[in-house]
């Protein structure tokens, strides 16, 4: 049955296993931790590896995040238009508790490589992790979901994006928003992270 983005419950499809000690999402398996737990190793790895390196494994981990829930719901679920599917990645980030994701303006041209796709994050577990550890930074933090955007809008387009937050709660902003863009169509603001997009 085919369907729109806004009809995704993932609620319905999570299977918990006791028996196992398993819990899946169709053939994938999840594993629920605290978001303060992971705060804590973020801040960890931060503290261990610098702001440069750290940012580069968590874009990375967000990345294979987001390609990895795009090929779920590509291949689980039929939908009425490519343009619900696409916008199911923010649905699905939302019910993952990662984060409410808001699509403002979305278009994109698979002929002429054009692909513009922005939107609002309300309540970043990333931002408010990094804000109980850290004064405000002069920089975007939500590096995971940076990462997770890029990937799955990547795995949608076929050809390499970048998600890029031009605002970002981790910096004093009242919330964080989300622009994903080709490469090439970037300005500054894309450069810390145009080398490890050319890692994965």
């Amino acid at each position: 049955m085919r369907m729109k983005a806004t009809d995704f419950n993932l609620s319905k499809d999570i299977v918990f296993n006791v028996e196992k000690g398993m819990t899946t999402f169709k053939d994938t398996r999840l594993v629920i931790f605290d978001a303060n737990a992971i705060g804590l190793l973020r801040q960890s790895i931060f503290k261990e590896l610098g702001w440069e390196r750290a940012r580069s494994l968590f874009f990375k981990f967000g990345y294979q995040h987001g390609y990895a829930d795009f090929l779920q719901m590509k291949l689980n679920y039929e939908f009425d238009s490519e343009m619900d599917l696409l916008a199911s990645g923010p649905v699905i980030h939302t019910w993952e508790g990662i984060v409410q994701a808001t699509p403002k303006e979305i278009r994109y041209n698979r002929e002429t490589g054009e692909f513009y796709f922005s939107g609002v994050w309300t309540n970043s577990y990333e931002a408010q992790q990094y804000l109980s550890y850290n004064t405000e930074a002069k920089e975007p933090v939500c590096w995971t979901l940076s990462g997770y955007a890029s990937g799955w809008c990547t795995a949608f387009f076929g050809k390499k994006l970048l998600a890029v937050e031009p605002v970002c709660m981790g910096k004093g902003d009242d919330h964080c928003e989300w622009l994903i863009q080709p490469p090439a169509a970037w300005d500054n603001r894309a450069k810390p992270y145009l080398a490890i997009l050319d890692e994965l």
